[in-house]
């Protein structure tokens, strides 16, 4: 009878608190927790410290999951996360970066910002075809030229494929020094 009546007492006690948080998330003040989250995770990002920022920017991402500001971070801090990681553990962080930039597309497809990020993101996981494919987007976005454009453009030009012997030391696709 006390199990069942600790156990009554605690899942109450639980089903309340995750209730306050659903409430309280939806308001005013969840928004500028949100907005708080954010500038700590771009502060993170501005230093560096690219594992402790995405916690601060997934967050942010929770209150605005379509702002295109905190999708790009995310993106970014994970392309900078791959740099530091081999194998899987590497490849899953260009994926998590890949998917945020595409998240980032759907939200405002007009972003050309993100077709270049997109573009570099494929040359680290050694794929120039699918970068010429970003950079061919690039183009038809922007016939007369663009920053986007002449980035990437400059991104391909200087791009070094990765032996397949040093890959295979790696175990790994080794990154390209781009932003």
């Amino acid at each position: 009878m006390c199990k069942t009546l600790l156990l009554s007492t605690i899942t109450v006690f639980l089903f309340a608190a995750s209730s306050a948080w659903a409430i309280d998330f939806a308001s005013p003040g969840a928004e500028r927790h949100a907005n708080l989250e954010f500038d700590v995770g771009v502060d993170l990002v501005n230093h560096q410290k690219f594992e402790d920022a995405t916690a601060h920017l997934e967050i942010a991402l929770q209150h605005f999951p379509n702002d295109t500001d905190i999708l790009r971070y995310l993106g970014y801090a994970h392309r900078m996360i791959a740099r530091e990681r081999e194998g899987t553990s590497h490849d899953s962080e260009l994926r998590l970066s890949n998917d945020y930039y595409r998240r980032a597309l759907e939200a405002d497809p007009d972003r050309k910002d993100f077709l270049e990020y997109m573009g570099e993101m494929y040359l680290e996981m050694d794929d120039p075809a699918a970068a010429r494919a970003k950079l061919a987007e690039l183009e038809r976005r922007c016939p007369n030229g663009c920053v986007e454009r002449d980035d990437l453009a400059a991104s391909i030009a200087a791009y070094k494929p990765v032996p397949p012997v040093a890959r295979e030391e790696q175990g790994a696709l080794a990154p390209s020094p781009t932003h």
